[in-house]
């Protein structure tokens, strides 16, 4: 990313596709801005198994401040959800 265009087109694609209920979403924006970037993780959460992609999106929502009104369902949804084993 080159400029504050760029950071905020990026943070608000993604936090419009961790608010989706739509997995796809998250896979479309994970895609779209891992080629954009040629960000090698965003490239490998786009080709990941639902399980995994699930996994990361409650992640990552759990930890943006701006999303903090979906935090008490991340935390639900980890909680009942334990860890992929390669993934601890």
């Amino acid at each position: 990313m080159n400029n504050e265009f760029d950071i905020a087109a990026y943070n608000k694609a993604l936090v419009e596709a961790l608010r989706s209920p739509n997995l796809a979403d998250l896979r479309a924006f994970a895609e779209t801005w891992g080629n954009k970037l040629g960000n090698r993780g965003l490239r490998q959460l786009a080709q990941a198994n639902e399980a995994v992609l699930e996994r990361r999106r409650w992640l990552m929502i759990r930890d943006r401040p701006d999303l903090a009104d979906l935090h008490p369902a991340a935390e639900r949804w980890l909680a009942s959800h334990p860890a992929i084993s390669n993934e601890k």
